[in-house]
């Protein structure tokens, strides 16, 4: 991480700015998958994700954030350039026990359940995969302890809910997420949003996670609904998912996870890297083995695959991907 000094301020009321980054991308193998499309690509190598990111200090109450991101398409079709767009952009205002955020900051959705995961260059958590929320939205978001040990902790935003995008619509998007830190090594947390969206298509989902963690690893479990309106009323979208992260040393760690949609999600054929199957349930599998080369550099070589249940209209192909993934930060 480096520093950049700001000369132009008096003596004595230097401020820093520190700029940070990190890319990661994969050598790829298509094994299998549901669309022939897919499967003719058969192998390649992409950026996946690129940031950088610029922190700046602006006295004992402020400070702000300005990251830029990079990625591909991601959609087997598309050839086109690493197009940058702002990912964040905030102003934090931070008390003893609370923050307050102004622009563009994470949303609450599964800033937890990433952050604990770990591997977000391998694979997105469950609802960011499956298109279910966004990570960031534009607007106010409030976060911090409710209580003086920091047992019960609590993160709300009132956003656009259009993403890092801009606003098209009246509607906003509320967001709460409360965790309950019971120990050092355990976590218990409930997620809540609705979003009003135009011509009766608004959305809410629950979410619900717990995980362990200790010196030898870490385990995860997930449950989560989103309810979604349409003209002929609400249906919704339901996935589980497990995860596992066991320490061998130092520095090889295994990776393992399980997410079983149970209802067919429309959008599973945008999802990018991968391109599931939108008319069937879905079971997916990853594993893979973390290799610490430095402290900031990672290989980690994996495997993704998805197996569909029957459709009632025959049961799509599996998908299998072969993945050899890098991981830098600085």
């Amino acid at each position: 991480m480096g520093r950049l000094a700001q000369a132009q301020e008096p003596p004595g009321q230097v401020r820093t700015a520190r700029l940070s980054g990190l890319a990661f991308g994969d050598a790829y193998y298509v094994g299998a998958h549901h669309d022939s499309t897919v499967q003719q690509q058969r192998s390649g190598f992409w950026m996946r994700r690129a940031y950088l990111t610029v922190d700046y200090d602006l006295g004992r109450a402020f400070s702000s954030r300005f990251r830029f991101e990079v990625n591909s398409p991601g959609d087997f079709k598309t050839s086109a350039n690493l197009v940058p767009y702002v990912k964040d952009l905030w102003l934090r205002w931070r008390g003893s026990t609370q923050e307050l955020y102004v622009g563009i900051s994470p949303a609450p959705t599964w800033e937890l359940v990433e952050t604990t995961w770990g591997y977000r260059s391998v694979e997105k958590t469950p609802l960011d995969l499956q298109k279910l929320g966004d990570s960031r939205d534009f607007g106010l978001a409030l976060k911090g302890r409710l209580d003086g040990r920091g047992v019960i902790r609590y993160h709300a935003m009132l956003g656009n809910g259009a993403g890092t995008k801009s606003e098209t619509n009246a509607g906003k998007k509320g967001m709460l997420a409360v965790a309950i830190h019971p120990t050092d090594h355990a976590v218990l947390e409930a997620y809540a949003d609705y979003e009003g969206r135009p011509d009766s298509t608004d959305r809410a989902t629950l979410q619900g996670f717990a995980a362990l963690q200790g010196p030898s690893g870490r385990l995860g479990l997930l449950g989560a609904v989103q309810w979604r309106q349409a003209a002929w009323g609400w249906s919704s979208l339901r996935i589980a998912s497990a995860f596992g992260v066991v320490k061998l040393s130092h520095d090889v760690h295994l990776l393992g996870r399980y997410d079983r949609m149970f209802d067919a999600n429309p959008e599973a054929d945008k999802i990018a890297y991968f391109a599931m199957a939108p008319s069937a349930q879905s079971n997916l599998l990853l594993g893979g083995v973390d290799i610490t080369l430095q402290e900031r550099v990672h290989v980690i070589p994996n495997l993704e695959a998805v197996f569909y249940s029957d459709a009632g209209t025959g049961r799509p192909g599996s998908d299998v991907f072969w993945r050899l993934t890098f991981d830098v930060t600085f």
